[in-house]
């Protein structure tokens, strides 16, 4: 895509940029469903038909803000200074330094355009270009991970080439309500929707690299197959 076209992407600000922490607190496919139910663009926001934005801080903000505060109030009561006449204060000292390290690195805003008026998608922190590329390279995903008693725990992940990925639903065991919502998400932003088996007919592709035509991972959907597909093999978490 050539640089020019940047320029033509909007630039209002859009969303709340602080509204992925709460969704991770209490990251359940039923808070999902109630933020669409209000914004059935959720996490994004539409700015203008098939232009969609969104802007957003990592939660390694708040999360290195606080381990900051606690460190630093571990030194200057001195509740940690010695432990059996050792000298201890250097943990939370490194503790404040990780956590001022996590703070500065998140302060930056982020900021993912999807403008399929253009075709393509930008991705800035803070103003500057990090990637920019063909919607195909863009999707919602369905992961798969699983415990030592082989229980199936998914995560529903918005995510693309050289992006942060964006957890949406955090291990949840409904695979039914999961794919439904990761479905609905790719259907209203119009972005490629993947499932959580490398091969499956439950991959819906809206957007293909330039000049393809066929895809090995795609498989064709069985006529009245509703099924729940099996996780025991061919597993891409």
């Amino acid at each position: 895509v050539p640089k020019g076209q940047i320029s033509s992407l909007p630039t209002t600000s859009g969303g709340k940029p602080f509204q992925l922490w709460a969704l991770g607190l209490f990251c359940t496919e039923r808070n999902l469903a109630k933020r669409l139910k209000s914004n059935c663009f959720y996490p994004f926001t539409q700015l203008q038909p098939n232009v969609f934005v969104l802007e957003y801080y990592l939660d390694t903000l708040w999360k290195g803000t606080l381990l900051f505060a606690v460190c630093l109030l571990l030194i200057s009561f001195g509740l940690v200074s010695q432990v059996q006449k050792q000298e201890t204060w250097g943990f939370p000292a490194f503790g404040m330094g990780v956590g001022l390290w996590l703070t500065i690195s998140s302060l930056p805003r982020r900021r993912l355009v999807l403008n399929h008026t253009l075709g393509m998608y930008h991705f800035s922190i803070q103003g500057r270009t990090v990637c920019q590329g063909p919607m195909h390279l863009v999707y919602v995903r369905l992961a798969l991970s699983s415990d030592a008693y082989g229980r199936c725990f998914f995560q529903l992940v918005l995510s693309g080439h050289k992006l942060e990925p964006l957890v949406l639903v955090q291990l949840s065991e409904r695979y039914e309500q999961m794919e439904y919502l990761g479905r609905h998400i790719a259907r209203k932003l119009n972005i490629n929707y993947f499932d959580c088996l490398a091969t499956s007919y439950r991959h819906v592709v809206r957007h293909w690299p330039q000049g393809a035509t066929f895809s090995p991972y795609i498989m064709p959907r069985k006529t009245g197959a509703k099924d729940k597909p099996s996780f025991q093999s061919d597993q891409d978490v």
